[in-house]
């Protein structure tokens, strides 16, 4: 009741934190709900909550342009798969919401509400450096050309959490990332890799489909630690309990006065899993991962491969497309178009072999892209010289193409 309390009295340029606070606990309470797992410090009861914000109330006042820096974290000992750490980790679907402590300012000039703004602030802090989140990225993970000598496809995960979209924290636009910005394209920010995936393709075919099909549908999950802020002004950013030098460093890395800074948030990762949107697979993933991301793919979705189907390249759909269109089968008179001309050709294989003669029934086998899969001749003609003649001038046969089956028929020649 004393943090309700405290919470109700703030004023308005504090009301933002109470916001934050409120985010934080029922953010924590349903990540817990849906990995099922025990509550964890973000389900500390009220009392706890005022006891821990009390203390932070007592020290010195901040009046700075900017809101003290994270600390950034240690970080723990590595887990042996994702699944574990995405049990402890927050859900953070409200990135701004999240991260606006960072850059919250208590600058109030009643003495309790200053007190109570730098209480409520600090504790925000302090839950920001010591719990994990969860968020999904808004950059795809980028795939590579097919590799035939190495039979794979190489999948390359950025180290942006929020860089297609900035988000609005303190009146401004901030990415959020993991690895250090290098530039703004367009309004996107791009950083280093966060890390390269070798996938394994058998062929081609393969290959162009998870290229052309699957890797539209591919998002990236991450879980983090808050770590610093960066782009701030070096006079104006007071670094937090234990951040060391961090504000330093980042007021080093902001651009010249000539170009706007780039302002943002640096995370720490922990770990990452690439999956499929439409179908919860797992692609790639560091740590290792053992289960499927629940998913509840759009029906009307048309990326999303219906139940049971394959997902097929733009080459192979072109050729499914051919292939309907074909015949179930061939019709007499076409089979006839194309075995009949080959007579007079026999005739000239017994004009250059002689005997044996006679009338020869043929037994061919024609396949669906319209060439003889199988040439079967009567004796005694099978074991003549002039067999291998007439098997010669039946191979090079071109029949129409059809869907069906493979079509057996005969076919008399008369040998003379």
């Amino acid at each position: 009741m004393k943090a309700s309390r405290v919470l109700s009295s703030l004023t308005r340029p504090t009301r933002i934190l109470s916001a934050s606070l409120s985010l934080l606990f029922s953010s924590a309470a349903l990540g817990a709900a849906a990995e099922k797992a025990p509550a964890g410090p973000a389900a500390k009861p009220a009392a706890a909550t005022a006891k821990a914000a009390a203390p932070a109330a007592k020290g010195p006042a901040s009046k700075g342009t900017a809101a003290p820096t994270a600390a950034a974290p240690s970080t723990p000992a590595p887990s042996a798969s994702f699944d574990e750490l995405v049990k402890e980790a927050v859900p953070a679907k409200d990135l701004a919401t999240l991260l606006e402590p960072l850059y919250a300012r208590c600058e109030d000039r009643d003495g309790l509400h200053q007190r109570q703004c730098e209480g409520t602030r600090s504790f925000l802090l302090d839950y920001l450096r010591s719990h994990t989140f969860v968020a999904e990225a808004d950059v795809p993970p980028d795939t590579s050309p097919y590799d035939a000598a190495a039979k794979q496809v190489d999948l390359e995960v950025s180290g942006c959490l929020a860089c297609s979209e900035p988000v609005q924290i303190g009146g401004e636009p901030r990415f959020v990332v993991m690895r250090p910005l290098q530039r703004v394209v367009s309004g996107k920010a791009v950083t280093l890799p966060m890390a390269t995936h070798e996938l394994r393709m058998e062929d081609r075919v393969k290959a162009d489909r998870f290229v052309e099909r699957v890797a539209p549908r591919l998002r990236v999950q991450h879980i983090f630690r808050v770590s610093s802020v960066f782009g701030e002004p070096l006079a104006a950013t007071t670094p937090g309990p234990g951040a060391g030098n961090t504000a330093t460093k980042a007021a080093a890395a902001t651009p010249s006065p000539s170009s706007p800074p780039l302002k943002g948030v640096l995370l720490a990762s922990l770990g990452h899993r690439v999956y499929d949107r439409c179908t919860g697979e797992i692609h790639a993933a560091n740590p290792s991962t053992a289960s499927r991301v629940a998913v509840t793919p759009d029906p009307r979705d048309p990326a999303c491969p219906r139940k049971g189907s394959e997902d097929l390249s733009a080459a192979e759909l072109k050729k499914a497309a051919e292939i309907a269109a074909l015949p179930e089968r061939l019709t007499p008179r076409q089979i006839d178009s194309v075995l009949a001309p080959v007579q007079v050709r026999i005739h000239e294989c017994y004009m250059e072999f002689g005997e044996p003669s006679g009338v020869a029934k043929v037994a061919v086998t024609i396949g669906g892209e319209g060439k003889l899969t199988a040439i079967s001749l009567p004796p005694p003609f099978d074991k003549a010289d002039i067999g291998i003649c007439i098997r010669s001038q039946l191979k090079q046969t071109s029949f129409p193409r059809f869907r069906g089956q493979p079509m057996s028929i005969d076919y008399v020649y008369q040998v003379q």
